[in-house]
């Protein structure tokens, strides 16, 4: 069962991951916006990860060059990165993302 647990949260992960970029890569967003908002935004999708995760996946996206960040008060401004959007939209693979399905 363990197993079955690990497989799942890294799945999960790497779809928060991918939901995180492309809402950023969207007219929405303007190409940026901040940890609290994008959290609120996975829940409602229902992907809901909490801080923490959240935190991790974010700095998993920044180390590997999808997005810049930038605390500004109490908030992580998260901006997307040209690799991120290629990522995005399916133009390029990232570890610990993933793939976009083709609709």
């Amino acid at each position: 069962m363990k197993n079955e647990a690990d497989i799942f949260q890294r799945v999960n992960a790497e779809h928060q991951a991918l939901e995180i970029l492309r809402v950023l890569a969207s007219d929405i967003s303007g190409g940026k916006s901040n940890d609290s908002v994008l959290g609120s935004y996975l829940e409602h999708c229902g992907m809901y990860a909490d801080p923490e995760v959240l935190c991790s996946i974010i700095d998993l996206l920044e180390r590997s060059h999808l997005v810049r960040t930038n605390r500004v008060a109490d908030y992580l401004v998260v901006a997307l990165s040209d690799e991120g959007e290629r990522v995005a939209t399916g133009k390029q693979m990232a570890e610990g993302v993933a793939r976009p399905s083709r609709r």
